[in-house]
């Protein structure tokens, strides 16, 4: 019997999608041999012994004792809790991802952020200040609304107030629809870190999002001509400035584009398929995360009835009787990664 509870992916900690697929139906179904994961999945044994050997030796997954006078296949395999294995793989991942940091480090040429707490040089700049929240939040409105075409975003903060991105995410979902082209640089989340969903949403939009262990602060570049940069690298009640000097500009773009080329994606627990609309991608990408339909209305701004019906649409769509299936199939399902933009080149 299907076992209540949320089993998240574990692609996101750079397992396998055969692995991560095998750890699923452990935890949903419980102990079962190679040979029935097989059968439930429709994957030929090799592909399954292969994943829970990987699974093992991530200590996600464990057989039991071996059958007496039976061919090992007999073996019953059994998923590790999904909060343990989740835990696991994220302190593992945060300790490879500061030593590659430190590495590239000490083997690349750094660049300066002192610009980022340099008032005297902003000011001489004839930089704008913007007060925090309101006016910060209508000026990239009106960014946007002139047509943007590209925003680079760049935080070293590792946790967000869930009113800052309710506050945030409707600017950044107009730039996703007028298919503006976004890149995001950011640290890993924090244990008090809630609002991660809005950053599955915006993967799911088209986003492209690169980590670091830390970053020295918060600023956005727009079309690679107009800066805001918070005032207080980790304050935002300071509010931000505005700048349009081409020569500090083009000095966070040269931050930036360093910071970018060491920084490394990280494995989203889901990849929308083509075929699927924005609001399909969005809804389904943040139910895999283990929200309920009420908790994605709220984020999206939709109502639950709208998810419930988007829901039974692709259930219709793709020839399955439940939800289960369709993230099966889903989740299996071809999907063509995005092509990587080329931050490098200048846009005009």
């Amino acid at each position: 019997m299907l076992q209540e509870q949320v089993v998240p992916s574990l692609m996101k900690w750079g397992v396998s999608p055969q692995a991560d697929l095998v750890y699923r139906t452990l935890v949903a179904f419980g102990p079962l041999t190679a040979g029935g994961i097989s059968r439930s999945l429709t994957m030929q044994i090799r592909q399954v012994r292969g994943a829970l050997e990987e699974l093992t030796a991530l200590g996600a997954a464990a057989p039991g004792p071996a059958p007496v006078a039976r061919r090992s296949d007999g073996r019953i395999w059994s998923g590790r809790p999904p909060a343990h294995v989740s835990a696991m793989l994220r302190d593992r991942h945060h300790r490879n991802a500061v030593a590659r940091y430190r590495l590239s480090r000490r083997m690349s040429r750094t660049l300066s952020p002192e610009l980022l707490t340099d008032h005297l040089r902003i000011l001489a700049s004839g930089a704008r200040p913007l007060a925090a929240g309101g006016q910060s939040q209508a000026r990239m409105m009106e960014i946007n609304r002139a047509g943007c075409r590209e925003s680079i975003s760049v935080s070293g903060d590792s946790a967000y107030s869930t009113a800052a991105v309710k506050a945030a995410a409707p600017i950044d979902r107009a730039m996703a629809e007028r298919r503006v082209t976004m890149f995001s640089l950011g640290v890993p989340a924090s244990d008090e870190h809630e609002t991660g969903w809005h950053d599955v949403e915006m993967h799911s939009l088209g986003m492209q999002y690169r980590e670091l262990p830390e970053l020295p602060g918060r600023y956005i570049i727009f079309d690679r001509t107009t800066a805001l940069v918070r005032k207080k690298p980790f304050d935002p009640t300071h509010g931000m400035w505005e700048i349009n000097d081409p020569t500090l500009v083009a000095e966070l773009l040269a931050l930036f584009l360093q910071d970018w080329s060491l920084a490394k994606e990280p494995h989203w627990e889901w990849t929308p398929p083509h075929g699927l609309s924005s609001r399909e991608g969005a809804v389904v990408a943040l139910l895999a995360t283990g929200l309920t339909d009420a908790a994605v209305a709220a984020r999206l701004d939709l109502s639950v009835r709208t998810i419930a019906y988007t829901m039974s649409t692709l259930m219709d769509r793709y020839d399955v009787i439940n939800r289960f299936q369709l993230g099966l199939r889903l989740g299996t399902a071809t999907a063509q990664p995005a092509v990587p933009l080329d931050v490098s080149e200048t846009r005009r």
